[in-house]
Formats: structure tokens, sequence, C-alpha cells
């Protein structure tokens, strides 16, 4: 059985240009000058970005430094967001975000379960608003390896006797307005760096719950935690 394409490990592989290596470069001199890196560890990282031939080679330069959005536009792949230092950057859900605003217009808005349920996974496209309405039964969002199409991501939720759980990827803000009317609402904190994309929730859960969680790491994992 033959392999499932990746874009994103396909796009990495594209040559970066010196507008790219120029932008890094900025982002390594104002970490300098805030003190969030050393003149040695400035000087090493320069050196890699100006002998850096691909995407590939410029994203793990950033891999604990806050990241603009829209700092790098990799081709055929929106833009990658380095947030987490992945030690296999060709691999998705390892500390890629993959913001790819071209296509907001692939994604559906509307997710409704009532009396059934609904799941989206994989590289599904996240729309910039979403409603997600569960009325006795479930709905199951998991943004792990999505593509988001927004900085911020705007979800309005309603669950009545049902409930809404979304999984949202390390390195992504979350911002929960959600009321609980006998009913119950949860959202992870920090984890995200300044800069990072935002997942927001509005809405209610009336005698039903909406649950917003990051994915559990791998067994033996030694994924660094990056606070804001």
């Amino acid at each position: 059985m033959s392999e499932q394409p990746d874009p994103v490990a396909d796009a990495l592989r594209l040559r970066a240009s010196d507008s790219d290596r120029e932008k890094v470069a900025e982002v390594l001199h104002q970490a300098f000058v805030e003190g969030r890196l050393t003149r040695e560890e400035h000087e090493e990282r320069l050196a890699r970005v100006y002998a850096a031939t691909t995407y590939a080679d410029l994203v793990p330069v950033l891999e604990d430094l806050p990241v603009p959005p829209g700092l790098i536009a990799v081709p055929g792949a929106g833009q990658v967001v380095a947030v987490n230092g992945p030690s296999e950057i060709a691999r998705r859900g390892d500390g890629l975000v993959v913001l790819d605003p071209s296509r907001a217009d692939e994604g559906q808005s509307t997710a409704v379960a009532v009396f059934s349920g609904v799941e989206r996974r994989g590289s599904w496209v996240v729309p910039p608003e979403l409603t997600g309405i569960a009325v006795m039964g479930g709905i199951v969002l998991d943004l792990t390896d999505a593509v988001l199409t927004s900085p911020t991501t705007e979800f309005r939720v309603f669950a009545l006797m049902g409930g809404i759980e979304i999984t949202v990827p390390h390195g992504v803000a979350v911002r929960s307005e959600v009321i609980g009317i006998m009913g119950g609402t949860s959202a992870p904190e920090g984890d995200s760096p300044p800069g990072s994309p935002v997942i927001r929730l509005t809405g209610a859960a009336i005698m039903g719950g909406v649950e917003v969680s990051r994915p559990k790491p791998p067994k033996g994992s030694s994924r660094k935690r990056i606070s804001g």
C-alpha cells in the first residue's frame, strides 16, 4: 500500500527565498534584543539562517521563539508556524501549525448533531467561523492535524443535553467564553507563545458539556512545553 501524500512535507522541501531568510533573521534579532537569546545563540542561529536552502532548514531555527502569524508563506502549504520545535518537521502534529487563508472557502461552517453524532478529524479545513450545535447528540472536532484559515478562529457552540469535544493542538491559544447552565465547560490554559493562532469560543452548554483539550503526547515523548 503506497503512502499518503503529505503536502506540508512536500512544501517544506521547497527552496526558501532571500526574503524568507531576512524575515527569520529579523525575528532572531528581536529575540536577542528582548533577551530571549544570548549573543552566542543569536550568532549561531543567524549563521544557520543564511546557510538555509529550504523551508525545512528555516523552521527549526524558530523552534522555541514566538513567531508572528504570517511570517513564512510556504507555497502549497499556506503559512507554516513553528511553535514547539519538532524533531521531525516533516510530520504533522509535531509542533507545526498550518495556517492557509487561501483555503477559507473550503471549510464547512456548521456541525449539527441532533440525536446523532458528528466527527471531524485528520487534515480537514477549519473555516474562520464555525457553528456547532449538539442537541442530545455529540460533536467531536479534532484540530490536531487540521488546516486553520484565520489567525483567529471563531467557534460558536451550543450544547443542549449533548456534548461537544474539541481537541486543539499545542501552540494554538484558546479563549473560551462559553457559559454553562446546569452544564459544564472546560478549556486549557497557557501553552501558547505570543503571536500564536487563537481559537475563540462563545455560546452555551445547557444540561450538556463543552470540553476543549490538548492532544495527549505519545508515550516516551520529550516534547518541551513553551509558555507565553
